[in-house]
């Protein structure tokens, strides 16, 4: 009997050892005869995985993309990619080649998504000290040119976040900025600032958890501080963990620390555990689509991102007032469910400025839909159903309105059929803007659109059960 369990024992470790591939020494830039690398664990078969991009710490001037993994492993058997880059070494490379360098790594892996089971739409960075700075400035620098590159969270070990105040920055935190700028740091006011993650916060920047030694004197802790107020300010999810009595480095209450990680990792790429049902980029048209006006939407192409235009009204009549503007998803009937919308508003701005999500659809007069409203009221940022009569909203928590500030944001509905148990999420994935508990509509079909307004969507994803058959 002991000896059926050891074998039991042995066949499942060996399962779990070849469930995760590990590409090492896999090339991603060639800079004159520099090959730059990076290793790679990933699910072999698995598609469409979150993936988490790895940057070691070293002052920008060593370290070793080994470092992390250990911990690449344990993310990797529970389904997420992981990827440790290397980049180049100050002083003989100085500032911005370390951002080039992960910027290209980035890219690579977008590239090679389906190579290694990738979603290119469900990627963070993860750093410590001088890691933790490139990671931050992987998620904050991305323009609206480099939008198809954006990161959909960042994790920050101790990271520094502000160059241009260069009296406070002394002893080997001066020499190793010194070495990453070339030299004295007097007369670079405009690259110091580049450098700065503080200096590239805006309001559609990833979320961002950071933790940080309250004891560091290499990288003080203000920094953090002053980047997660920051934050705040614009409205930019994420958390600070100060880990008590810790210098540069890890420490504090590991336990809490590492729930923080698991959570963040879980809320903003996982999403759910249910089975991926859908994914939509709009890369092939809109084949996947059935909407009220044809007309009313297109495909837009731009700055290497394909997008769903909702460019018009739709001239569509209802029989109850109710949404005029929807495109539902051709095949999505689900029970419980999880889904996920990039989308932006491009009406000018006023009060009942909207966008919206519908699920539960059963036919033109019996569905939900999520109202993202500017501002709240009777009619608008409500949960919605729709029953053969006009529509009522059945929120029974809810914001004073949503913020559609310029700029692509994200949305989520999270729905449990047994319980009736409906959540929204904007942005911040881990605190709902809107609650409810509705059993009328059990399941039915997704679909995206607005009320009577225009906007753009992206970045579909619907995990799912599908209804039992009677």
């Amino acid at each position: 009997m002991r000896n059926l369990l050891f074998i039991a024992f042995f066949l499942c470790v060996v399962f779990t050892l070849k469930a995760v591939e590990f590409d090492k020494d896999v090339v991603y830039t060639q800079i004159g005869e520099r090959k730059l690398k990076m290793d790679i664990m990933y699910t072999k078969d698995a598609k469409m995985q979150p993936l988490v991009i790895c940057i070691h710490g070293g002052g920008w001037m060593g370290g070793h993309r080994s470092m992390y993994h250990s911990r690449m492993r344990k993310l990797a058997e529970q389904g997420y990619v992981t990827a440790s880059v290397e980049y180049r070494f100050a002083p003989k490379t100085t500032w911005p080649g370390q951002m080039k360098d992960v910027q290209a790594a980035h890219k690579f892996l977008i590239k090679n998504a389906e190579r290694y089971g990738i979603d290119p739409e469900r990627i963070a960075a993860w750093g410590e000290s001088a890691g933790g700075h490139l990671a931050l400035m992987l998620g904050l620098t991305p323009t609206e040119k480099g939008e198809a590159l954006r990161l959909r969270g960042v994790v920050n070990y101790f990271g520094p976040t502000e160059f241009r105040q260069t009296d406070r920055i002394q002893g080997a935190g001066r020499f190793m900025l010194m070495a990453l700028m070339g030299g004295r740091l007097e007369g670079k006011k405009e690259i110091l600032a580049e450098a700065s993650p503080m200096f590239h916060i805006d309001r559609t920047d990833p979320p961002v958890l950071t933790l940080h030694g309250t004891r560091d004197r290499l990288v003080p802790i203000e920094g953090s501080e002053l980047l997660h107020e920051e934050m705040i300010k614009v409205q930019i999810p994420g958390q600070l963990f100060p880990m008590e009595n810790t210098g540069h480095g890890m420490g504090g209450d590991r336990k809490k620390g590492q729930a923080l990680l698991r959570n963040f990792f879980v809320d903003y790429l996982r999403s759910s555990d249910m089975e991926l049902l859908a994914y939509e980029d709009f890369d092939k048209g809109t084949g996947k689509w059935e909407s009220t006006d044809t007309k009313a939407w297109k495909i837009v192409k731009k700055n290497g991102r394909s997008f769903y235009s909702l460019h018009a009204k739709s001239n569509y009549k209802t029989k109850v007032r109710s949404p005029f503007n929807i495109s539902l998803l051709k095949g999505s009937e689900v029970g419980d469910f999880v889904l996920d919308v990039d989308l932006r508003s491009t009406i000018k701005v006023y009060g009942h400025q909207d966008l919206c999500l519908f699920f539960g659809h059963q036919g033109p007069e019996h569905y939900y839909y999520v109202h993202l409203g500017r501002k709240a009221d009777a009619h608008a940022n409500s949960i919605f159903l729709v029953n053969n009569a006009p529509r009522v909203s059945i929120a029974k928590t809810r914001t004073e309105g949503t913020d559609w500030s310029r700029g692509w944001h994200r949305a989520r509905i999270r729905r449990e059929a047994a319980s009736g148990k409906i959540e929204v999420f904007f942005d911040d994935m881990q605190k709902p803007v809107m609650t409810t508990v509705d059993k009328t509509f059990t399941h039915g079909r997704v679909g995206i659109g607005s009320f009577d307004d225009t906007g753009d969507f992206d970045a579909i994803r619907l995990w799912g059960k599908r209804p039992e058959k009677k």
